[in-house]
């Protein structure tokens, strides 16, 4: 199907609006008063962000001081549900898809139109607190769907603003959960909004790979090491050959593929042969064709070290996989639009969407389903440098609990609403969105069970 006129009027917008990189510690200054604005309604969007940045504070504070583990999020969900019990016209549903943690909040507009779904996070990591900044995530996308369910009430729109509570996005894949259980298609949502916080620089284009965890046990015989070792069979060097296999293997790999893990057991007396050895690895690639692929070839390796040894392997792969991030570009052009008429700086959409994928997210899932987009933006701490390290690590644990980085997420928050706002008030855009979703859309994530090889 041919793009049609506003197709290639907002993918010009794109490439006009995107400029350089932003400089690391500047604030970003509105542009506003010089009446440069992306749509009539960005002014209100910016003033009602402005007058609940307390609140924003507030919870933004809250979520970092008190870091939950996935589907532990009780604070932050507690907290986020009665916040927007309070509000005016929102719908509050606690524990949707039978997820105690997730939620669903629902602002109704003035008869039918798009359905607008904003995603919040606020998991925190293990040891690390929020590493990976889900308290900005969650800031932002509450921000940007109160924003823009204010300009619905004040315009008369009709549509609809679904605020979803989306826990354990960190390996536990809770969108993917609710996915399966229905919650998104039940709320009928046209496009998914979200967005991450970064270390490097600010971008439109969320670029991640598409990626499965396995957990691997080897079974064997123990036997005494020095009086009978021929009698038993070693799980230990079983896996430890697949582990040179995987080491040999990533000659041949692309430049974005990833296989990394740990050996959680492997015996337990220096005198005794192995009987039991086990590992959890992951398994990263640019799309699910191509990991469908190399999960074959990495769970050949852990066949060859069976083989080797005459050891059983388990070889099972977990639930909830991720699929890569698509961004859907008429979406990215109109966040650009918005997010540079704050006085931010975006890289040349040309070359920045063809960036190497990094990471993995659930929303990568949704993306495949549904027009999405997860902006990055780069945070900074309290002296206005950029954390020497990105996410899952101390350094950027503390730059996003920094009052720089809830500033970032309120431009951020800004940008989403305005995105809401177009598909809810431009004639067509969702058409074209949805459009451009079907030629682009790629093969869904197959799973796999478990599998089981080898002899005792």
């Amino acid at each position: 199907m041919a793009p049609s006129v506003l197709t290639l009027g907002l993918l010009a917008l794109i490439l006009s609006q995107h400029t350089v990189i932003a400089e690391g510690g500047s604030h970003l200054i509105s542009r506003q008063a010089n009446g440069t604005v992306a749509s009539p309604h960005f002014t209100a969007i910016s003033d009602y962000v402005d007058s609940i940045t307390d609140e924003l504070s507030t919870i933004n504070t809250e979520i970092h001081s008190n870091p939950e583990l996935g589907y532990e999020e009780v604070k932050a969900h507690e907290l986020l549900t009665s916040f927007m019990e309070e509000q005016e016209g929102w719908s509050v549903t606690r524990s949707v898809g039978n997820i105690s943690t997730a939620f669903m909040a629902v602002f109704d507009g003035n008869g039918g139109g798009p359905v607008i779904g904003f995603n919040a996070e606020y998991d925190a990591l293990p040891e690390l607190g929020h590493a990976c900044g889900h308290n900005l995530i969650a800031t932002a996308s509450l921000g940007g769907a109160l924003a823009a369910a204010q300009v619905m009430r004040s315009e008369s729109l009709g549509g609809k603003i679904i605020l979803f509570g989306t826990p354990a996005e960190e390996s536990l894949g809770g969108k993917v959960k609710m996915l399966e259980a229905g919650v998104f298609a039940d709320a009928k949502i046209d496009i998914s909004l979200i967005s991450h916080p970064t270390s490097a620089g600010d971008s439109p284009y969320m670029t991640t790979t598409s990626t499965d965890r396995v957990d691997v046990a080897y079974t064997g015989l123990e036997a005494h090491a020095a009086a009978s070792p021929w009698e038993g069979i070693n799980a230990q060097d079983g896996l430890l050959v697949a582990n040179s296999a995987l080491s040999y293997m990533r000659q041949q790999m692309r430049p974005s593929e990833r296989v990394h893990g740990f050996i959680s057991s492997a015996g337990s007396r220096i005198n005794v042969i192995s009987a039991k050895a086990e590992g959890s690895y992951q398994i990263r690639a640019n799309d699910n064709t191509q990991l469908a692929n190399l999960t074959t070839r990495v769970e050949n390796c852990f066949k060859a070290g069976a083989l080797a040894t005459g050891a059983a392997l388990n070889f099972t792969i977990r639930p909830y996989g991720y699929a890569n991030h698509v961004t859907n570009d008429l979406l990215a052009a109109s966040y650009a639009s918005y997010f540079t008429q704050q006085g931010g700086t975006l890289a040349p959409a040309e070359t920045d969407k063809l960036k190497d994928p990094s990471g993995s997210t659930d929303q990568g899932n949704l993306s495949h389903e549904w027009p999405s987009i997860s902006p990055y933006f780069q945070i900074f701490n309290e002296d206005g440098s950029a954390p020497l390290t990105g996410p899952h690590t101390r350094l950027f644990q503390v730059a996003a609990g920094s009052s720089r980085a809830f500033e970032k997420s309120l431009v951020v928050a800004k940008s989403l609403a305005g995105v809401a706002v177009d598909v809810l008030t431009k004639e067509g855009l969702l058409e074209s969105i949805k459009e451009e979703f079907e030629r682009t859309k790629t093969p869904s994530l197959r799973r796999r069970g478990s599998a089981v090889f080898g002899v005792v």
